[in-house]
């Protein structure tokens, strides 16, 4: 008996056939490759930017403060492009902190690296303190400074987020041409 709701065609070699076979292949197909895209997206998940201090450098040098530098490498170890949607940090001179800011992310290449700088300006108050600290330290001999950056990048890849800290410790030497007039 033959279903009136079914297509059927004539073929010659074949005689009366229903079409709705080859519909229902490539339907389960295209669910399967559907499915199979599922699966594997949910089987990977990126792996968090990898962030590394390179070092600091010295800018402007001027009767207030000195301009540092403090340059990070941050490399996508991922076969795919990484989204950084933000990256955050603190800078403490002489364990005070000098400076917080967030920054808005940008978008690293599959397997690519890109350099951040945090440029920040230190007075000489945040180094000695008040002015009568400040000529006792230098007569006292100190020449250095210490600094900590703190932070983090925050990335992301197929709907998932991950945070990677972003840290630098040191002692900066203070330049010979800064005069106390």
């Amino acid at each position: 008996m033959i279903n009136p709701h079914t297509n059927w065609v004539f073929t010659r070699n074949v005689g009366l056939r229903s079409t709705i076979g080859v519909g229902m292949k490539k339907a389960f197909f295209v669910l399967f490759l559907l499915s199979l895209g599922l699966l594997l997206s949910s089987c990977v998940q990126p792996s968090a930017p990898e962030v590394k201090y390179v070092d600091y450098k010295l800018g402007r040098i001027t009767s207030d403060g000195l301009e540092v530098n403090f340059n990070f490498e941050v490399n996508n170890p991922n076969p795919i492009p990484l989204d950084v949607t933000s990256y955050s940090y603190k800078v403490f001179i002489n364990d005070k902190e000098l400076v917080s800011a967030d920054h808005q992310g940008f978008s690293l290449a599959a397997a690519g690296k890109t350099k951040v700088a945090i440029q920040t300006v230190v007075r000489y108050d945040q180094i000695f303190g008040a002015a009568a600290s400040m000529l006792a330290s230098m007569a006292k001999g100190v020449n250095t400074f210490d600094y900590r950056v703190e932070g983090s990048v925050n990335a992301g890849a197929l709907g998932m987020t991950v945070a990677t800290p972003l840290r630098a410790a040191g002692t900066i030497p203070i330049p010979k041409e800064i005069r106390i007039i």
